[in-house]
C-alpha cells in the first residue's frame, strides 16, 4: 500500500475524532448518531482505498480531489452535531457583543441602508465565488503541479476540519437565526433589538441572491458561524492564486474582499464572525503547512 498523505491522515483523524463524539455523547450528539458511525467506517475506508490508486493520469486526479465533495458532506454533518455540548445556539453572545461594539446590529442595517439591487448583486457574486476559487484552485493545480495540489489539499482538509470541530462544540447560526425566531423575544427585548424585519425586496431579485438563497436551501446547516470559514479558505486560496502567480489574482483579491463584505450583507455572518476568519487564517494555514512539512507521505509521487 501506497504511503497515506497529509490529506488523508488529516481526514482519517477527523472521522474518527467524530465518531468517538458520537460514541461518547450519542443521542445528546444526533438522534441519528448510530447510523453515522458506519458512514464514517465506510468513508475511512474508501479513504485507504484511493490511496491505493494510481497516481498519475485520471486516477490521480481523483487521487488529488477526492476530498472536495467530503468537505461538504462532513460540513452538513457538523450542523447535526452541534448540539453535542451546548444545546443552544449562542448566537445571543454575538448579538450582544455587536451591540455593545457599534450600538447597532451590521448584519441587519447594512442591507437595509444600502437595498441597491446592483450592490447587492456584486456582494452575493463575492460570496458565492467561495465555490468557485476552491473548485478553480484545486483543478488548476491538479492540472499543472501535483506537489502543489496536494499542499493545498492538505491545508485546506486541516483548515475545514478544524472550523469544523469549533461549529460543533461552539454553535453559532448567524444573523439568520432571527429570521427563524432562534432567539425568543424576552432575549431580543433585553439586547436592545428592534423586531426584525427581512432582507429589502430589492436584494433578493438579482441572479446571484437567487442562486445563493437555493445553495442556503439545499446546502448550509445551522450552527457553523464562528469562525467563518468562508473567509479562512478564500484567504488562503488568494494566498495560492499569489503564490503561483495567477493570471487572474487581481480579480480573486477583490472577490474575496466582497465575499467578506458579502458575509454581512445577506446576513450569513456577524462582523465578529469575518473579523475572526481574517485573525485566524494566517495562523491556521501556517500551522496545516508546518504539519505537512513534518509528514513524510505529503510529496511522494
Amino acid at each position: 500500500m501506497q504511503r497515506l498523505r497529509f490529506v488523508d491522515l488529516a481526514t482519517l483523524a477527523y472521522l474518527g475524532a467524530v465518531a468517538a463524539l458520537l460514541v461518547v455523547a450519542r443521542q445528546r450528539a444526533s438522534s441519528a448518531w448510530l447510523p453515522l458511525l458506519p458512514l464514517h467506517a465506510a468513508a475511512a475506508t474508501g479513504i485507504l482505498w484511493i490511496a491505493r490508486k494510481p497516481r498519475s493520469g485520471i486516477p490521480g486526479t481523483i487521487r488529488e480531489l477526492y476530498p472536495l465533495p467530503l468537505f461538504l458532506g462532513l460540513y452538513r454533518e457538523s450542523a447535526a452535531l452541534n448540539h453535542a455540548v451546548f444545546a443552544r445556539p449562542l448566537d445571543a453572545l454575538f448579538l450582544r457583543a455587536e451591540q455593545r461594539w457599534f450600538g447597532f446590529q451590521p448584519s441587519l442595517a447594512f442591507a437595509e441602508h444600502l437595498p441597491a439591487t446592483a450592490f447587492a448583486e456584486v456582494l452575493y457574486a463575492g460570496y458565492f465565488s467561495f465555490y468557485i476559487m476552491i473548485l478553480g484552485v484545486g483543478i488548476r493545480l491538479a492540472a499543472t503541479d501535483r506537489p502543489a495540489a496536494r499542499r493545498f489539499m492538505g491545508t485546506l482538509a486541516a483548515v475545514f476540519f478544524a472550523c469544523y470541530a469549533v461549529f460543533i462544540v461552539f454553535p453559532v447560526v448567524g444573523p439568520r437565526v432571527l429570521e427563524t425566531h432562534g432567539i425568543d423575544e424576552a432575549t431580543l427585548r433585553t439586547l436592545g433589538i428592534d423586531p426584525i424585519r427581512p432582507m429589502p425586496p430589492g436584494t433578493q431579485v438579482g441572479p446571484f441572491a437567487r442562486l445563493m438563497a437555493l445553495l442556503y436551501a439545499w446546502f448550509e446547516g445551522d450552527g457553523g458561524a464562528f469562525p467563518s470559514s468562508h473567509v479562512i479558505v478564500a484567504c488562503l486560496t488568494l494566498r495560492e492564486s499569489f503564490r503561483h502567480r495567477f493570471r487572474i489574482r487581481w480579480i480573486h483579491a477583490v472577490a474575496v474582499v466582497a465575499l467578506c463584505f458579502g458575509t454581512v450583507y445577506g446576513r450569513y455572518h456577524y462582523v465578529s464572525d469575518v473579523v475572526a476568519g481574517l485573525v485566524l487564517a494566517p495562523g491556521l494555514i501556517a500551522g496545516a503547512e508546518w504539519m505537512q512539512r513534518r509528514w513524510p507521505g505529503s510529496d511522494s509521487d
